[in-house]
């Protein structure tokens, strides 16, 4: 499990959403990486009941990451998954798909 983020080749910056240019160095070529986890920074609860969160990663990136298999609260450590499932864990969920090359 892991939420995808785009990393800059020239100064390691990372980004999501996904940029064209990087706003540190102007680069333009990125690579795809991973994260598996994060903290909670703040939660939203939708009138349908379903939980949103910020979530605030080692990689310096931020998500806002639908919660599955439970609630969370700020400052709570979360699992991170782009594939989304109703059996799982309690985990935030990014949808995005890798490109696939």
């Amino acid at each position: 499990m892991s939420a995808v983020f785009q990393r800059c080749v020239n100064c390691r910056k990372a980004y999501f959403p996904f940029r064209l240019i990087c706003s540190r160095c102007s680069n333009t070529s990125f690579v795809e990486d991973d994260v598996d986890s994060g903290v909670v920074e703040a939660v939203t609860l939708l009138s349908s009941g379903q939980q949103t969160a910020t979530v605030v990663c080692p990689e310096d990136v931020q998500f806002i990451a639908r919660i599955l298999g439970g609630t969370v609260k700020a400052g709570d450590s979360i699992d991170l998954t782009n594939t989304a499932s109703e059996e799982t864990a309690l985990v935030g969920y990014v949808p995005f798909q890798r490109n696939k090359a």
